[in-house]
């Protein structure tokens, strides 16, 4: 009989699937879903990073626009209120105004983005200067050849008409020819410039515009002047943003506009192809309606209020429309930029990616499946007990043991597992120990990274620091092992490096186990955070795919070590950042008092950031010396923190010098120039000649005898006023016999008929207490040095220098002495003994404040350094009268960049800025006088600093040749 399985067995032992094949179809069927899945959510994540990327070119651009006009206006800016001040506002005939001419082309050889400056004036009289840098210029004003500077000006005639006229000058200033334009009529007071700029205080732009005569984009500025009805501009092109808007596309389809707020268009990415020319031949802007992409007709729909941008179709095509305003920082003018992007262009890569990513997944499936039927076939391997090697942990043998390796996944974890954590707490052992003996942060962070590379086995490691401004993580310290794979990023951003999962840290906070890049090795990033839970930074390590297993089903004990120490060097960063944090205050507090002298007076402004630049200049030059006086000379880091402190407050006591004193740039000028009231008084004498002139005529004076009279009393009035003026404004040397001529014309009465004291403030009557007033009318000299004019000095303001011994400054009586004559008489420069020593004053005050700062060790030769640049070799200087002995090197080299810098300087009221032969020259005279030190300064001259420094800081104009050995003979 045959023998069987029972019934009932037989039907409970129904047909079964084997587990390998269970594990292999749902781990396909898996792969399957999971791909998909993955493959469609990132076409969606693609679509999304493209419009993110749409939004933020948005913002860029707006930027990029923003910043490159203000760019272009912010020098036209500056420009335009040194005009308004120039000469050229105050001229009344076209010779006046051509004696701009240098200036002129100075201006506009600076700025090649100028296309005319001008002026005009309340008669309608008009004058232009207009670079000609091209041939089609030049054919357009018919110029000679050689021409490169075109002035046209319209000058009223005694008919009352206006003639115009045009002047060509070659590129040396030199004029080439004159031409008489009856046809050139222009009336500056009509046109929206000079109408804008009279009504304002500040200066004007006009909104961009396309200029008739050379069809480029641009805009106007314009500046009411300090002279009723004399108006200054600019025309500033704008031409360049028509290759900044074309390389801005996001891609080759997209058109991209900019329009003015009745949505014409300024400029676009096809440059002259969007300017149209009316029936007269002018070019005007086109709407942007008109022109050939629909879509941007749509996009100017848009609201016009904030960032807009919307998907639209039209004509059968889908578009991405975005509309942002331009706010210009120097006007507020608003410009608004239009953007179409072509949906087909912008998502045709994510539709291809997901292509080739179901490609790819069906290739992976087809290849994997053989792997993954024998990893199944694995699955059924016994384990081994390796319970024994952890017992050794109990009695603190850390030991490595003789655990048997395995091909079972899971016994080889166990088992790597045991011999990482006995590898861990002995390191984590010597890593306490470390951290309570390592001074040096950066090395104490390389101990810490070196030891949780080598306990968890990682690949390669780096630890970072995070920058709260930048929201960046900057690379500190690095490690590679011969099995990395790839080495770390010197910084990581969201921007930079959005899957990285130490940027992800940034946001969560918590360990991540990720990859930086799709085919990139593993990563596992830790945050640092301080005791306060601040965050400092991050662990970023690469992996071995063990690790990584375990990490996915829980957590990883190598991970709880490297936590347990980001603790620990978290807070030594910490203190760190701490010590880094008050150096940095220093320094900001440092600049900002800088700063705020330098603003104080539009004329010294940038001495206080000029002087540190040249001081470290030929600091290093000394060290790099090595032969001569400064082959020794070495500064280690804290005397380099004490010279760059020192340079920054050399002149830190300038606050308190008044800076209507500092910009004395008139011998009469103090809160005003006081020569408007001498020029009054002229006129009073004039008037008076003129009223003599008719009581003659009425009591039988001849009128050709009367008249010759007049006609010589007036002249006699304006050569004397002329000369008054032309001592009022300084110079290098007054002569005694003008001072005679001054006192002579101060003589000549006058008659007052009005109270002096009336509507004076009480500061201004003080002076008047005790003398008596005079009976009206009452005969005055035209000049006069009166007792009010002597100011006294206050107890409680009695100066520094005459408190303190070490300085040898002699304090003058009075604070001020306004005398009208002592002041027209000063013999060099414009200042009084008075002011001067105000000028003075402010060393000693450098050195008073500086003194009175608790420097820590390391800084206290601070005021030694910064107070000694008006010190001489000879002891003649002041404050203190220090010799060449007295000083240390950093302060002799002080007074050597203070007096170049001074010397060189383009922004002083009272002198033009001097070519470096000349300052040098000046400087060798000074090394022979013993003002300053030989050495030094032979040292400035033969390692170059002087060339060095002047191709950074001074005009092109002012750097000339200079013979060195010649100055040294000299010196």
């Amino acid at each position: 009989m045959a023998f069987g399985k029972p019934a009932a067995a037989a039907q409970g032992e129904r047909w079964k699937i084997p587990l390998h094949v269970v594990t292999s179809v749902g781990t396909i069927a898996l792969l399957v879903i999971v791909a998909s899945v993955l493959a469609w959510h990132a076409y969606n994540g693609t679509r999304k990073v493209l419009l993110s990327s749409v939004d933020e070119s948005i913002t860029h651009v707006s930027r990029v626009l923003r910043d490159r006009i203000d760019s272009i206006l912010q020098p036209a800016e500056n420009q335009i209120d040194l005009l308004a001040n120039y000469d050229i506002a105050r001229a009344h005939t076209p010779e006046q105004r051509l004696a701009a001419l240098p200036v002129m082309r100075s201006a506009i050889a600076s700025n090649p983005l100028l296309d005319a400056i001008y002026a005009g004036y309340p008669n309608g009289e008009f004058i232009l200067f207009r670079p000609l840098r091209t041939p089609a210029l030049k054919q357009m004003f018919r110029a000679p050849q050689q021409a490169e500077l075109l002035v046209q000006t319209q000058t009223a005639q005694a008919d009352g008409r206006n003639a115009g006229e045009y002047r060509y000058y070659d590129s040396k200033g030199q004029l080439l020819q004159l031409e008489a334009r009856n046809d050139y009529v222009y009336d500056p007071r009509i046109r929206p410039w000079y109408i804008s700029a009279v009504a304002s205080a500040q200066s004007v732009m006009v909104e961009p515009y396309i200029f008739s005569t050379t069809r480029a984009i641009g805009s106007s500025l314009a500046l009411r002047t300090s002279e009723p009805g004399v108006v200054v501009g600019l025309d500033v092109t704008l031409a360049s943003l028509t290759h900044e808007i074309a390389a801005l596309r996001v891609t080759p389809g997209t058109r991209i506009v900019v329009v003015d707020s009745g949505n014409y268009v300024v400029t676009s990415d096809n440059g002259p192809r969007d300017i149209v020319v009316d029936a007269s031949g002018k070019p005007i802007p086109q709407k942007v309606e008109a022109i050939e992409t629909p879509a941007l007709g749509a996009a100017a729909g848009l609201p016009v209020r904030d960032i807009q941008r919307q998907h639209q179709r039209i004509q059968g095509s889908d578009w991405e429309l975005v509309s942002m305003p331009i706010t210009l920082r120097a006007h507020g003018k608003a410009l608004r930029l239009l953007m179409a992007v072509p949906h087909a262009e912008l998502f045709r890569e994510a539709r291809t990616l997901l292509r080739r990513q179901l490609m790819l997944t069906l290739l992976l499936i087809l290849a994997s499946a053989p792997a993954g039927y024998w990893l199944t076939q694995q699955l059924a391997k016994p384990l081994r007990s390796l319970a024994h090697d952890t017992r050794s942990v109990s009695s603190f043998d850390f030991a490595s043991s003789n655990v048997r390796r395995s091909r079972i996944a899971e016994v080889d974890m166990l088992a790597t597992a045991t011999m990482q954590m006995k590898s861990t707490i002995s390191r984590f052992i010597d890593v306490s120990a470390a951290l309570n003996s390592e001074t040096s942060l950066e090395r104490l962070l390389e101990v810490v990274l070196g030891d949780v590379i080598a306990t968890t086995h990682a690949r390669s490691g780096a630890l970072y620091l995070y920058d709260p401004d930048t929201k960046t993580l900057v690379r500190s310290q690095e490690q590679l092992t011969a099995a990395a794979h790839a080495s770390h990023a010197e910084t990581l951003s969201a921007a930079s490096h959005p899957s990285h999962p130490a940027t992800q840290l940034v946001a969560n906070r918590r360990s991540i186990v990720g990859v930086a890049e799709a085919d990139g090795p593993q990563l596992v990033a830790v945050a640092l955070e301080t005791l306060g839970k601040d965050f400092v930074g991050a662990i970023v390590l690469e992996l071995p795919q063990s690790l990584a297993a375990v990490q996915a089903g829980g957590r990883n004990p190598q991970l709880a070590f490297i936590e347990a120490l980001s603790s620990t060097a978290a807070v030594a960063i910490e203190t760190r950042h701490l010590v880094d944090s008050q150096k940095n205050l220093l320094e900001s507090l440092i600049q900002l008092l800088a700063g705020a002298i330098d603003a104080k007076s539009p004329y010294t402004g940038g001495h206080c950031q000029r002087v540190p630049a040249l001081t470290k200049m030929l600091v290093h030059a000394a060290e790099d010396a090595t032969d001569g006086p400064f082959s020794d000379f070495q500064l280690n880091a804290d005397e380099w923190e004490a010279v760059h402190v020192g340079a920054w407050l050399h002149d830190c006591g300038k606050v308190t010098t008044p800076e209507y004193v500092v910009d004395k740039a008139t011998k009469l000028e103090g809160i005003f120039n006081r020569i408007h009231e001498i020029r009054t008084r002229f006129e009073v004498l004039k008037r008076d000649a003129e009223i003599a002139y008719w009581r003659n005529r009425s009591q039988g004076t001849p009128e050709q005898e009367a008249w010759a009279e007049l006609q010589a009393r007036w002249k006699a009035l304006d050569e004397d006023f002329a000369f008054i003026a032309d001592c009022n404004v300084g110079g290098e040397f007054l002569d005694p016999a003008k001072i005679e001529r001054i006192k002579t014309i101060a003589q000549r009465p006058w008659m007052r008929t009005l109270d002096d004291r009336l509507g004076l403030s009480r500061e201004e009557a003080r002076p008047l207490q005790g003398i008596p007033p005079q009976a009206l009318p009452h005969v005055e000299t035209l000049l006069a040095d009166k007792p009010e004019h002597l100011i006294p000095r206050p107890a409680e303001e009695q100066a520094t220098a005459s408190k303190d011994a070490r300085f040898q400054i002699k304090v003058p009586k009075y604070k001020f002495n306004r005398g009208e004559i002592y002041n027209l008489a000063i013999s060099r420069g414009t200042l009084t003994e008075e002011e001067r020593f105000i000028i003075n004053d402010h060393i000693v005050q450098t050195i008073v404040m500086l003194e009175r700062l608790p420097f820590p060790r390391h800084l206290r030769s601070v005021p030694e350094i910064a107070g000694g640049h008006h010190e001489r070799m000879d002891g003649r200087g002041y404050p203190m009268g220090l010799k060449r002995e007295d000083m240390s090197v950093p302060a002799r080299i002080m007074a050597i960049a203070d007096v170049f810098e001074a010397l060189t300087a383009a922004d002083r009221p009272y002198k033009l800025p001097k070519t470096l032969s000349e300052s040098l020259g000046i400087m060798a005279r000074m090394t022979r006088e013993n003002h300053l030190d030989a050495d030094l300064f032979e040292l400035f001259l033969r390692s170059g600093i002087y060339r060095q420094y002047a191709e950074q800081f001074l005009l092109a104009s002012q750097i000339d040749e200079v013979d060195i050995e010649a100055l040294l003979r000299v010196g």
